[in-house]
């Protein structure tokens, strides 16, 4: 599909611009304040009316599936919450369960202008495929741990998960391990493997709670960063997800192994584990990335929501009104490069088509003075109008475009919702 953006505001790299924005594919092939392409044979021409075109959200940490989980296990510690609620539950899921709660999971993220997310969740297949019959695009694994066997299964299982995944559209397999405190050192072996065998990075939940980290130092007599570390599983670099209590010697070692980290911080407060240090963090040169989480812990996949906390939080916890800037979070928060996605963090010839219009004309909007401030101060999902994903309009005018049954969909997921309930 071509499509032409013009008489509108474009959020660049650079700074904001008034001009045109014209795709081909999946791909952004111009870009200019003046129009000077003599090009007509264009699918749909889009008058912006003075709103911007901004980059899509990149979710990077997420376990789509979750939505079935919403507001179900609710003011609980995460042991708790994750052992006697979430384990059981999803012990009842099956193939279809999965692929319908993450079309479901989907349009949410369309909804709120999101069109990529680094995924973590089992029945990897059907929600895999999933994202793939949506236009939806996703680094996804399985979320590897000691429940999976033994070493010879957990190869066995990522060499078909890999061939099988790379092969979807706007897909790609992701090597990711649950977390330290669920693999023993056979996994943990397995994993170290399958990443030389891949040329992979490790995908994993690191640091997310004190008492982990206590666990790990009272077994081993070392961080959870500093385990993995010597157990090779970050010898091609990789991605902690949450990072809350990761201090200075972690930070030195993510940084050397090249160990990008992803905030969430709403659930990060839901489950009262904690505010991770981003200031120290990126003063480091670490890659950031935000992510919702899963539905089960935030409740909302909405991305404007994570910025702004991601934001304020790093203020209140340090007492510096300047810690962290909007801008940094933001392009964080549109950035995919946390879990290896690439040309696709801002609007630019050559970029990956992945686009969402906001309204500049809603109150919350107003006065024009600064838009990006704006837009992780005072913005929601309620001012995006548009989501384009992989050059396909998915998301317009508070409708789905790609032909999702939505009230079908929501009666199927409502009715296995219940269903699982009963069985427990």
């Amino acid at each position: 599909m071509k499509l032409r953006f013009y008489n509108g505001k474009i959020l660049t790299p650079d700074g904001i611009i008034d001009g045109e924005l014209r795709t081909d594919g999946d791909k952004i092939v111009y870009l200019s304040p003046v129009s000077t392409l003599d090009w007509q044979d264009w699918d749909r021409e889009i008058d912006l009316k003075g709103n911007l075109l901004a980059p899509s959200f990149k979710d990077a940490h997420t376990h789509s599936p979750m939505t079935f989980l919403r507001s179900r296990a609710e003011d609980m510690p995460l042991n708790d919450w994750l052992y006697k609620q979430v384990f059981p539950a999803e012990g009842k899921l099956t193939d279809e369960d999965c692929y319908y709660f993450t079309r479901l999971a989907v349009a949410e993220y369309y909804a709120g202008g999101i069109t990529y997310c680094s995924e973590m969740y089992g029945h990897t297949e059907a929600v895999a495929q999933a994202f793939a019959d949506t236009g939806f695009g996703a680094y996804i694994g399985s979320g590897i741990f000691d429940f999976d066997g033994g070493y010879d299964d957990i190869v066995r299982r990522a060499e078909e998960l890999k061939d099988k995944l790379d092969k979807l559209p706007r897909i790609k397999y992701s090597l990711a391990m649950h977390a330290q405190y669920t693999c023993g050192d056979e996994t943990l072996r397995a994993v170290s493997d399958l990443s030389k065998k891949f040329s992979l990075p490790v995908h994993t939940h690191l640091s997310e709670t004190a008492a982990e980290v206590a666990s790990c130092k009272e077994k081993y007599g070392v961080s959870p960063v500093k385990l993995l570390a010597e157990k090779g599983i970050f010898d091609l670099g990789g991605t902690g997800y949450h990072c809350v209590h990761v201090d200075d010697e972690d930070i030195r070692i993510m940084k050397n192994l090249n160990v990008a980290a992803v905030t969430n911080p709403c659930s990060n407060l839901k489950l009262a584990s904690g505010i991770a240090p981003l200031k120290k963090l990126l003063d480091a040169g670490i890659t950031l990335g935000v992510g919702t989480d899963g539905a089960a812990s935030n409740n909302a996949l909405d991305m404007f929501r994570e910025t702004y906390l991601a934001t304020v939080l790093q203020k209140y916890f340090l007492g510096d009104a300047v810690a962290v800037s909007a801008k940094a979070i933001y392009g964080a928060a549109v950035s995919g490069k946390s879990f290896g996605l690439q040309n696709a963090d801002g609007l630019y010839r050559g970029a990956l088509a992945d686009m969402t219009v906001i309204d500049l004309s809603a109150p919350n909007m107003q006065p024009h003075t600064d838009i990006a401030a704006n837009l992780v101060y005072a913005g929601g999902r309620n001012n995006v109008t548009m989501t384009i994903s992989g050059g396909r309009i998915v998301y317009e005018n508070g409708q789905l475009t790609y032909g999702e049954d939505y009230d079908a969909l929501v009666l199927k997921c409502n009715a296995a919702a219940e269903r699982i309930k009963n069985e427990l």
